[in-house]
């Protein structure tokens, strides 16, 4: 969506749209989120759900750093949006990777007899 965005914003309802579904999408995000988080975390719900709130402030905040920083080398307000789809991209290749790590390590494992 991020990608999407420099050339939607050029119209007002396409603007709108792309702020629409973007919202959406970033909200439909959490609660599944969250359930998992204190799914996982039987011992102590509330302080996984405290830290797991706390990473996406943190990830508000850098969001802002990064751009800040984008308009600050000079370079556009569309070149803030880029910015956010290549450290979306980036994230989303961590978990990937983080997915198989684990997964090769789960095949390791040898059950106690």
């Amino acid at each position: 969506m991020m990608f999407l965005f420099p050339v939607l914003a050029t119209t007002t309802l396409g603007a709108a749209v792309a702020l629409i579904i973007w919202g959406a999408a970033a909200f439909a995000v959490v609660p599944p989120l969250q359930m998992r988080v204190m799914s996982v975390a039987h011992d102590a719900p509330g302080l996984a759900s405290s830290v797991n709130i706390g990473a996406f402030n943190l990830g508000n905040a850098l969001g802002a750093i990064a751009g800040a920083s984008v308009l600050n080398m000079g370079l556009s307000y569309t070149a803030v949006s880029f910015t956010g789809a290549g450290l979306s991209a980036l994230a989303l290749l961590l978990v990937w990777l983080q997915m198989k790590i684990a997964a090769n390590k789960a095949v390791h494992y040898q059950p106690c007899a």
